[in-house]
């Protein structure tokens, strides 16, 4: 049983390391940590008052002005709706 227990803990050490390799490399290689970061217009139209999330990376703090998934999810909703 011991082999086991060894085992298991040897795999969880590796586990362990591999994601602080991902947390400490570099966003090109490993994805972006997003964060939410508020909120900015959505610019669907001039009399446009929908809000879409803005996100910055936890690791290097690059941002992504709104432009993510669910932003495009508001402006097809928007543009479904208003026409």
């Amino acid at each position: 049983m011991s082999d086991l227990a060894d085992r298991l803990e040897a795999a969880r050490a590796e586990v362990a390391r591999i994601e602080r390799e991902i947390a400490q490399g570099p966003c090109r290689e490993y994805g972006h940590q997003w964060q939410s970061h508020g909120g900015c217009n959505a610019g669907c139209s001039e009399s446009c008052g929908c809000s879409v999330p803005v996100k910055v990376c936890a690791k290097c703090g690059d941002c992504d002005y709104g432009d993510n998934e669910e932003a495009d999810q508001v402006r097809k909703h928007c543009e479904a709706t208003n026409g």
